[in-house]
């Protein structure tokens, strides 16, 4: 998905600010129940959330986001990138260890209740234009190598780091773009994926089924009580769609696909996120045509009512940030979509305020 979005994001927020979020205790990181073990059924009890860089330097937007009453936010980066005035904007902050480095045990120690996996690992997503971000952790070989040891050795260390200053604090998966028309979930063939070399030159646009070769590389690997995949909470994945039909299919794909981890039939219950969403082809978010406010309701209701899908975020982006891409077979007819649900100016917008109610509705 070549989109001006995700990538590996400086990590600018000084100090005393950082020392906000680190110190946050599991109760006081999120507003929202921490979920994804035992017994439950998440049926009505999905949080709400927003995925965006555009409340970086904006406190105007934060305090917006913060009135709004949103579950969490995350922006890619293990911090935010401000030292904003509302207390809101640190207590429901997801921290995300971007990809493979031999720093990430360090980042790990300092997270708060939840700390997010690799962003799409299963994705070749280089910059969209010189000096931009990577948008996708697989553009690099040791991320998308699914199967290999060096990836494994430093999911543990950053996992056990984690779990030894939040031993109660949720690990979420590796984020999946899921970009395979063929072959759904993340659970095709792999073989190939662990060869690519992931080069400008040489290179697989995807992996089919990264995090099916991920859980079998990780099972062989301890993390305190469990094994490495056991550890997880959380299973997350994007889902980019011109209908909302496409992206509940998308849903049920995942629900049936991962029907043992999500049952925990084999080990922990787990849940789903989904941690990216939008609507492909939506150029303005005053949505004069209420397409994509259709678009939003038909799939948080979807999620609201699975007993699986615990957690949803929007993805929240302007003109300027989210470039369009084929998705499966179609050419995009505009060169950028829009999706901000906060813009620039710190203000909502119509789908922000549509977006707003429905999360209210439990």
């Amino acid at each position: 998905m070549a989109q001006l979005r995700t990538g590996r994001f400086p990590a600018v927020a000084v100090a005393a600010g950082a020392a906000l979020v680190f110190s946050a205790s599991p109760a006081e990181a999120s507003t929202g129940n921490l979920r994804g073990s035992g017994t439950a059924d998440f049926s009505g009890k999905g949080e709400c959330g927003i995925a965006t860089n555009m409340l970086d330097f904006n406190e105007a937007g934060m305090n917006t986001f913060c009135e709004m009453g949103f579950d969490f936010w995350w922006n890619w980066d293990h911090v935010p990138t401000t030292i904003y005035s509302n207390d809101c904007a640190w207590k429901k902050f997801v921290p995300m260890i971007w990809g493979v480095d031999p720093g990430n045990s360090r980042i790990a120690k300092t997270a708060a209740a939840r700390l997010m996996g690799y962003n799409e690992p299963d994705l070749w997503g280089p910059p969209a234009v010189p000096g931009a971000d990577y948008l996708a952790s697989g553009s690099f070989a040791p991320t998308f190598h699914c199967g290999s040891e060096d990836l494994a050795n430093n999911w543990q260390e950053y996992v056990m780091a984690y779990k030894a200053t939040h031993p109660t604090g949720q690990v979420f998966s590796p984020s999946m773009a899921d970009a395979d028309p063929e072959h759904g979930a993340s659970a095709g063939p792999f073989a190939d994926c662990n060869q690519s070399p992931q080069t400008p030159g040489e290179h697989m646009p995807f992996c089919p089924g990264w995090l099916k070769c991920f859980k079998e590389n990780v099972k062989q690997k301890s993390c305190g009580e469990t094994d490495c995949w056991e550890v997880i909470d959380v299973l997350q994945f994007h889902a980019y769609a011109y209908t909302a039909e496409e992206v509940i299919q998308k849903i049920a794909s995942w629900e049936t696909v991962w029907a043992e981890d999500l049952s925990g039939a084999s080990g922990k219950k787990k849940s789903l996120w989904l941690t990216e969403v939008a609507r492909a082809g939506a150029v303005d978010s005053a949505d004069p045509d209420g397409k994509t406010r259709a678009f939003m309701q038909e799939i948080v209701e979807y999620m609201r009512g699975s007993p699986s899908v615990s957690g949803w975020s929007w993805f929240s982006q302007d003109s300027t940030s989210f470039a369009s891409f084929e998705i499966n077979g179609i050419q995009p007819e505009t060169a950028t979509w829009a999706s901000e649900l906060i813009d620039k100016d710190g203000q909502a917008t119509e789908i922000g305020k549509f977006y707003a109610e429905l999360c209210k509705q439990r």
